[in-house]
Parts: C-alpha cells; structure tokens; sequence
C-alpha cells in the first residue's frame, strides 16, 4: 500500500475514534465495536493490513496502552478515594479472577475431557478484565466516584494477576518444581514492589516537575519517566502496570502532597501534562482497539470452536454476576450500581498475549487458544456495550424522573 493511502486511512480513522467519542456523550453506546469493526474490516476482511505483519507487534503496542491509559486513569483517582475502596477493588477481583478461571478450568476439564494444565491455562487467561477498555470507560460513564475506583482499580489488578498465574503455570509444566506457593508469593512480591517503587518514583517526579517547571517539553520527559518507571518495576520483579498506575495517582493528587514534599507552589502537575496526556490517550485508544480488530481470525471457526466459546463466555458473565451479587451483599451501598459492575467483564489485549504463551511453550492442544482468545475478546466487548446502554439508559431515565 503506497504512503498516501495509509495516512488517509490514518487520518480517517482519527476522526471516526472522535466521532464515536461525541456520540458516546450523547447517547451511551461505547464506540469500542466501532473501532474494533474497523480493525475487522481493514484486516481479515478486506486484507488491507497483514495481520501477520503485526502479529510480532502485540506485547509490546499492548504494554504501551496500557501504560498510557493506566497513567491517565492514575492522574484521575483521588488518593482518598482508592484507598476507602481499596478493600472493596481488592475483593472484587479475588473473587471474580478465582470464580471465573476455575470455573471455565473446572467446564473444560468435565465437559470436554481436557487436561488440568490445559484447562487451567485457559481459565488464567480468560479470567481477567481488560484494564485498557474498563478504565477509560468507566470514566466516562454515569457512575459515582467510588465505583468508577473500584472497577479502575479492580482491572489493573486483574491483568497482573492473569500474567503471572498464567507464566506460574507454564512454569510448572517445564520446570516442574516451583511449588504450589510459588504464584501466591510471586503476586505479593510484584505488587509489593510496584507500590513501593511506583510511588517512590512518583514522588520523585513531583520534585523533578517542581525543579523544572519553567522548562518547556515537561509532558515529553514525564512520559519517558513513566517508560522508565515501568520498565525498571518490571526489571525489579515487581508489576509495571501497578507501578504505572501509582505514579500517574501521586502526580494527580500532586496538591495533596505540597506540605510533605515541601515543594514550591500548589500545582506541580499542571494543566498542560493533562491536556497533552489527554490527547495521546485518546490516539492510542483509538488505534488500540483497531489493532485488536486487526488481529481477529476466522481460521479455526467451526460448530465445536463456536459452542466452546459460546460456553465459556456463559461462565464468564455468570461467574461476573455471582461476584456481583457477593460484593453487594458485603458492602450494600453498592447494590444500586450492581448492573454496572456486572457489565465491566471486557477481555482485551492481555488475554489475547497471554494467549499466545502456551502455543510458544508447546502446550499440547493450545493451537487454538488465539483463535478463542480474539473471539471471547470481540464478544464479551459486545457484551459489554450492550450492558454499559442499558446502565447508561437507566440512568438517564432516572434523571429526567427526578426533574
């Protein structure tokens, strides 16, 4: 394809992600399928982009999104708020990231006669929402604060722990001496790790930010902060995204910290890093879920491949519900949001990485695990927005009652 053709497609692609943008303000339906529809329609449908091509690309476009939209979702969470419902966050996603990936295991292992490791592989990396759609998302919908932190934070949490019981598992099969304790360890030591880390490197840069704020480029340098923070968290041992996600919180209640870090005026962290943040956030959005699109195949679609996917997907919103249910039950106030809670059940970039994972280690029988990743990935999406109109609907039919 010439150099002129991509960037019209570039461009016009820009200005469908703002269009879906004005029209999610106006009438509720998420433009998640827009964009992922695009993607189809550009990759396996019309074959205008190589899949094949990008397929090498996906680690690597995925922790970039997801470190530019975890920042944003960072910088947007008041510090008191994440740690009144920290409980709450935290309790949602052990539930939740338990239920459904030994539920989905338990299904396969019965119904299908799969292996443990087999079935326990496809349950770890199905079970985790997906922190880059949830976060912006929620953040635009009509929710209270306190939610919005919870599934914020629920989501960052869900993808680190995908991550590492899926890697713990492959382990096993390898190495064959890691010990059963050894992924509840490792999640405790990579979320130790990212808090510390992360928020010594925020307060960091709160003092760098306040030494150079005359200077011009501080968003350039504070997103290469942010690279590094990540890069170095992961080095360490501990959860890049966690880190990532602390940092942009300490920068975003920057005001907060004025006295303790004996800086020189109130706003350290001023509006023109949220402006510019704002803007790349929304372009790797946009693109990201295009990408996701791209990457759709409809090799391995039969009847089995269909009413495997079918089922687990079942499993996945049943096992949301449940948690659903259990997390309002613990803590009532949240009841009248529980629709809400249920809908956020999206899968994204990581389940479709972490798919890849057992095919590189020559897991027998895990061929297909792409092909259901993708699947489970443009359904539960669906899913999702249909769950976030009706929310949204509600909500508005509410308000006009009370006027």
């Amino acid at each position: 394809m010439d150099t002129p053709s991509v960037f019209l497609i570039i461009g016009t692609i820009i200005i469908i992600g703002f269009l879906g943008n004005l029209a999610f303000k106006k009438t509720k339906v998420p433009d998640i399928l827009l964009l992922l529809g695009i993607g189809i329609l550009l990759g396996p449908v019309l074959k205008i982009f190589n899949v094949d091509r990008f397929t090498n690309f996906a680690e690597y476009f995925g922790a970039f999104a997801l470190i530019i939209i975890l920042f944003e979702g960072g910088m947007d969470l008041a510090i008191e708020r994440v740690v009144k419902e920290f409980g709450a966050a935290s309790l949602l996603v052990i539930i939740a990231f338990f239920l459904t990936a030994l539920s989905i295991a338990a299904f396969l292992y019965y119904a299908y006669n799969w292996d443990v490791i087999r079935s326990l592989l496809f349950g770890t990396i199905f079970g985790c929402t997906s922190a880059a759609i949830v976060i912006p998302l929620a953040d635009r919908m009509s929710l209270s604060r306190e939610v919005k932190t919870i599934l914020s934070v629920e989501s960052a949490l869900s993808d680190v722990l995908a991550i590492i019981f899926t890697v713990y598992i492959l382990e096993f099969v390898t190495l064959k001496h890691i010990g059963i304790n050894a992924p509840f360890r490792a999640v405790a030591s990579s979320f130790s790790v990212a808090i510390v880390l992360g928020g010594v490197a925020g307060f960091l840069w709160l003092k760098i930010l306040d030494l150079i704020k005359e200077q011009k480029y501080s968003y350039m340098i504070t997103l290469s902060a942010m690279l590094i923070t990540y890069a170095l968290i992961e080095f360490f041992g501990g959860s890049g995204p966690i880190a990532v996600l602390i940092f942009g919180m300490i920068l975003g209640n920057s005001n907060e910290f004025i006295k303790f870090m004996k800086l020189k005026k109130n706003i350290v962290v001023d509006d023109t890093i949220k402006f510019f943040h704002g803007e790349v956030s929304f372009f790797i959005r946009t693109f990201f879920f295009v990408y996701i699109g791209m990457m759709v195949s409809f090799k391995f679609i039969n009847t089995d491949f269909l009413l495997l996917t079918a089922a687990v997907v079942g499993i996945i919103i049943i096992a949301r519900y449940a948690t659903a249910e259990i997390i309002c039950i613990i803590f009532p106030d949240k009841k009248t949001e529980k629709n809400a809670i249920v809908a956020m059940l999206p899968r994204g970039l990581a389940s479709a990485v972490l798919a890849s994972f057992p095919v590189s280690a020559n897991i027998k029988g895990s061929e297909d695990f792409i092909g259901y990743a993708f699947t489970i990935i443009v359904l539960t999406n669906i899913i999702m927005t249909a769950g976030v109109f009706i929310v949204e609907k509600r909500a508005r039919n509410k308000r006009a009652d009370g006027l």
